[in-house]
């Protein structure tokens, strides 16, 4: 018997849109920081803002334009996992583009002058949802969605790890079986042990799911199989958590323009 596939899926309109959007904006930002240089010798800080703006709008150009990605094997080639690992690529290029914002002070502090000189990078990505104006009926959505997701339950052959759940949820495989144990005491990672001791799903909040999103990216966890079951399960985890951080970035550059507008 053939394999069966998933139908082929195409990045959520909403996703692309709003990248549009947003890197239009940041054009728009960097043009406007440009404009405020200190005639004949800029000063680092305007240096900076333009930098970070020209880099932002770059990287959300790409994640905007990326439509399939090739692979010279043919296992590849043929695998129902291609599309969520091409989501994951995108998502790559919207947090660095999130990056470039929320990691320098001259911007950052554009938003919110109170974070201090070394915030914790989640408090600094952070500002850019609390700016972003996204609705509450959205954000509720979107974490209903994941949650859902994460909250799954699943039967492992092998669970070694006291979770303190039962059954096992595919939170607990993401925790538990492939988060490294550096990660697992770090801040996120604590916030999701946190969640699954007390059975509190609802704590874990819209940025703070984008952030793990992030961390699991990053530290060679989030990959289809960690999310077991049907394919789409993990497509429509990635399709969410991206439509989240496009609106969001979307809606922090224009708070973005807004401010720099206002730079004297």
């Amino acid at each position: 018997m053939a394999k069966s596939t998933i139908p082929q899926q195409t990045t959520p309109q909403i996703t692309i849109d709003s990248l549009r959007r947003a890197a239009k904006t940041l054009d728009l930002c960097a043009k406007a920081a440009k404009t405020k240089f200190t005639p004949s010798a800029p000063k680092a800080i305007e240096i900076e803002r333009l930098v970070g703006f020209g880099i932002a709008c770059d990287w959300l150009s790409w994640a905007k334009s990326l439509k399939s990605m090739t692979y010279s094997d043919k296992r590849q080639s043929k695998s129902d996992k291609q599309y969520g690992l091409q989501e994951l690529t995108r998502f790559t290029f919207m947090w660095t583009a999130a990056n470039a914002l929320f990691s320098r002070p001259s911007l950052i502090d554009l938003l919110d002058s109170s974070l201090g000189p070394n915030p914790k990078e989640f408090d600094s990505f952070r500002v850019l949802f609390e700016h972003c104006g996204l609705a509450s009926a959205d954000i509720a959505a979107y974490e209903k969605t994941l949650h859902s997701i994460l909250t799954t339950e699943i039967k492992p052959d092998y669970f070694p790890w006291a979770s303190g759940t039962t059954p096992i949820t595919i939170l607990d495989e993401i925790y538990f079986k492939y988060t490294v144990a550096k990660q697992q005491g770090l801040g996120i990672g604590k916030k999701l042990h946190k969640s699954i001791t007390t059975k509190k799903i609802n704590d874990l909040d819209l940025p703070t799911l984008i952030y793990a999103a992030r961390n699991w990216n990053i530290h060679g966890v989030l990959i289809t199989t960690s999310f077991r079951g049907p394919i789409r399960k993990f497509n429509l985890w990635v399709d969410t958590i991206n439509k989240a951080q496009a609106r969001i970035l979307e809606g922090a550059s224009a708070a973005f323009k807004t401010q720099i507008d206002a730079v004297k």
